[in-house]
């Protein structure tokens, strides 16, 4: 542990902020989805794509960031993306077509990418295994306070000012985390353990991550489970407010029931992760998802009323960061020395999966809820079948 960084609450609170970067930037402008596809004219599958563009910057930029941060110290790559974040989500603000916000949207996750991967790596930085899982949960339960309060923030934002001051607040929100990360965040990454690889030796190092059965097992469970959740956000916007005839004001309020379920799932897991282990809680997270995915599908293929399909959702979210801090503290126990590295890379597949999985329910709307909640339950089909196949034992030191 490095003494000279803050520690306990403090810390915790600067590495939420960090990590909010994009819940913030995916979550406050979902109740805009409408009111985005009429002002620019276009569709909402168009409207999507800023999602997906969102995502693929999020899940590639880390792959960079990592291995420059392994390198130079976490500080100075934070303060590259946070700039580019700020600069981004003003080019989000005064875009004048559909095609623009996307590049815009691009090169916003690409900055905050940085923010949200080297976040976990500070914890890696600061504790061991098992008390990494503990950290990264209570993280999730400090910073699901912003996919809670961001599309109800937006939903107000869009009434009063328009979709185009959302992303002028998240410039101001950038700002505050480039603050709070020159001061008083310290460096976590000494000099002295500071890798000095080259592009070749970075590439090696990937090669490493992949051949690795057990961290592409973490990777893969923790990036299905995002996999679903990001489904239900590209597509909840439209199945709610247009299927439902929830207002855009309103979105957020029945948001916030998901976000709470996330918080829930986060907290038992801090309470728990230490005495059960990383690997049988992320056992028992799987098995959740699964069956929550289930019930989504069913709700979804019979049409039943709101609230049944909400309470659905919301058995799902419950393991979602339960997987997600468990197969990350798993991850990145399997290369402590490069954690940075290992981070990224798990960045990669959590936002790709959700990339992907956004751009299906995407590309197969159709009007109903069905191509939305067969992606999730498979999403959460595959988290078990990964875990089962490629996690079977757990580790001798577990």
């Amino acid at each position: 542990m490095n003494s000279k960084s803050p520690g306990g609450i403090t810390l915790l609170l600067i590495l939420a902020a960090l990590s909010a970067s994009a819940p913030m930037s995916v979550d406050m402008y979902l109740p805009a989805f409408p009111a985005l596809a009429q002002d620019l004219m276009t569709d909402s599958g168009q409207v999507q794509l800023t999602l997906s563009a969102f995502l693929l910057g999020f899940a590639f930029a880390p792959i960079v960031w990592g291995p420059l941060s392994d390198r130079f110290g976490r500080k100075p790559i934070l303060y590259a993306g946070l700039a580019i974040f700020v600069a981004a989500c003003i080019g989000g603000a005064l875009s004048a077509s559909i095609d623009i916000l996307i590049a815009f949207r691009f090169l916003q996750a690409v900055g905050g990418s940085a923010a949200a991967s080297l976040a976990r790596a500070i914890v890696r930085d600061r504790y061991d295994r098992e008390e990494a899982a503990r950290t990264l949960s209570l993280l999730f339960v400090v910073m699901a306070i912003a996919p809670m309060a961001a599309p109800i923030l937006g939903g107000q934002v869009l009434v009063f000012f328009g979709w185009r001051a959302i992303f002028w607040a998240l410039a101001g929100f950038g700002v505050m985390c480039l603050a709070i990360t020159v001061y008083p965040l310290r460096e976590t990454l000494p000099s002295a353990r500071r890798t000095r690889h080259d592009v070749s030796e970075m590439a090696k190092s990937y090669g490493a991550l992949v051949r690795n059965k057990r961290y592409l097992g973490y990777a893969f469970c923790q990036g299905l489970s995002f996999a679903g959740m990001f489904a239900y956000i590209a597509g909840s916007p439209f199945v709610v407010i247009e299927l439902f005839g929830i207002a855009p004001e309103l979105y957020g309020f029945l948001f916030a029931a998901h976000v709470i379920a996330l918080m829930v799932g986060s907290f038992v897991n801090s309470r728990l992760v230490t005495r059960i282990g990383v690997d049988r809680m992320l056992a028992a997270g799987t098995i959740g998802i699964a069956v929550g995915g289930v019930l989504v599908f069913l709700a979804g293929a019979f049409v039943v009323p709101l609230a049944v399909f909400i309470g659905a959702v919301v058995v799902m979210m419950l393991f979602v960061t339960m997987i997600g801090a468990n197969a990350t503290a798993g991850a990145l126990s399997e290369f402590p020395h490069m954690a940075g590295t290992a981070s990224a890379f798990l960045g990669m597949m959590q936002f790709a999966a959700g990339a992907a999985a956004g751009a299906l329910v995407g590309v197969f709307h159709d009007g109903t809820a069905m191509p939305l909640v067969v992606v999730m339950m498979a999403s959460g089909l595959l988290a078990l079948v990964v875990r089962a196949t490629l996690l079977r034992q757990r580790p001798a030191a577990a």
